[in-house]
């Protein structure tokens, strides 16, 4: 390369190091290479890829590609480290790291729904860590509770060139027109479309219709007969409706009858409804409405650990006044005091399924499928008899 192309190459890194809020006299002058030198053509600055700075940094590629970009769906305090770790390698982006956005056709959306449940966490973490290794940059984007997950995904094709979609929580029923506008392959992972309805689109999931059933089962198995359920969206096309039904269609199997007193939702209107303090809220009313339960089965383990907390400030000693069972099977039920009796999902088997499936997809090699997995009961501490003398 002759000198002048040297001295606009780095124009331009300091250009694009001027948007992304850095100082370049501090990486060109103090830390990788002088003005001096670009024009002598004489190359100093250390070879520090985006690898290196992922590395330091403690985390993947596609989190510092998002630091760079400026994304929201990125911790403060992680963005700062980056950007710090930057400044003392003196790493240079390149205008595909500064304009991912615009430029990065080889790229993998996870479209998150529920991003305060920790669920979540370790199934994106697996997934990133899939795409990273066949050679695609992941896009996170965290879809508020109240917006559409679909029609976000085609503003977000329009924006970017994806290679694929992922959606992790969200509603099972769209509008056909709405995912046939989707020319990218897409995957519903976490989010099963009641079983014997016809699916087009490839989902992987748990049958949490008859997962819910199966614990609601165990607890009338244990003398429990009036049973509570706090969650949420139980009554639209969701995970939680498909859950709630589970829970009806156990009451109805053992000749009990529905109370409507004993079925808490999140508030709407919330941002975020995947909270510990919703499940607090909802079972500290629940608790305080006077109506007979001996149980509360919460359709997410976030929602569990709050109305644990609920019940042990009302003086209920669970699991001997109370049983609270919970879904999911997140890790920090198994270090809850009392350790949470839940149905566990397999998390790290369906997100290695859900990638494996979407890039076959992008690769023509299989078309969209309905792949079910079991999930496991889980007894542990939380939940006991319900007869009481």
């Amino acid at each position: 390369m002759d000198t002048q192309a040297v001295y606009l190459a780095a124009e331009w890194s300091k250009r694009g190091l001027m948007l992304l809020g850095i100082d370049p006299g501090f990486i060109y002058g103090n830390r990788a290479f002088s003005e001096g030198n670009i024009r002598a053509g004489k190359k100093t600055m250390a070879e520090t890829t985006i690898k290196d700075i992922a590395r330091l940094c403690g985390c993947s590629v596609s989190t510092v590609s998002r630091a760079l970009n400026n994304h929201p769906d990125i911790n403060p305090e992680t963005r700062q480290k980056i950007m710090q770790v930057i400044r003392e390698t003196g790493f240079v982006p390149n205008n595909s790291a500064i304009n991912l956005k615009k430029t990065d056709s080889r790229a993998v959306a996870l479209l998150v729904k529920g991003i305060t449940n920790p669920f979540f966490n370790t199934m994106i973490k697996i997934m990133e860590h899939r795409i990273e290794e066949n050679r695609y940059s992941t896009t996170l984007r965290h879809v508020e509770a109240d917006e559409e997950e679909v029609q976000v995904a085609l503003e977000l094709v329009k924006e970017r060139r994806l290679r694929g979609i992922v959606f992790l929580g969200g509603n099972f029923v769209h509008e056909d027109a709405m995912l046939r506008q989707l020319k990218v392959p897409f995957v519903f992972s976490t989010i099963g479309a009641p079983q014997g309805e016809p699916s087009w689109y490839a989902n992987v999931s748990v049958d949490d219709v008859a997962e819910s059933e199966k614990m609601v089962n165990y607890l009338i198995e244990q003398g429990h007969r009036s049973i509570a359920i706090i969650g949420d969206n139980l009554l639209t096309k969701s995970v939680g409706q498909l859950r709630f039904e589970g829970y009806r269609r156990a009451i109805a199997a053992h000749g009990l009858k529905m109370n409507p007193d004993l079925i808490e939702e999140a508030p709407q209107g919330e941002s975020e409804r995947y909270t510990i303090e919703n499940g607090y809220r909802m079972a500290w009313k629940l608790i305080h409405s006077g109506a007979e339960m001996t149980a509360i089965f919460c359709t997410a383990d976030v929602f569990a650990i709050g109305a644990c907390r609920a019940a042990a400030d009302a003086g209920l000693a669970i699991p001997k006044d109370i049983s609270i069972v919970g879904y999911d099977g997140i890790s920090t039920g198994d270090f809850y005091i009392p350790r949470l009796t839940t149905v566990r999902q397999p998390v790290e088997q369906m997100a290695e399924a859900t990638i494996t499936l979407l890039f076959d997809m992008i690769s023509k090699r299989r078309q969209p499928q309905t792949i079910l997995m079991p999930a496991e009961l889980v007894i542990r501490e939380s939940s006991g008899s319900g007869y009481r003398e």
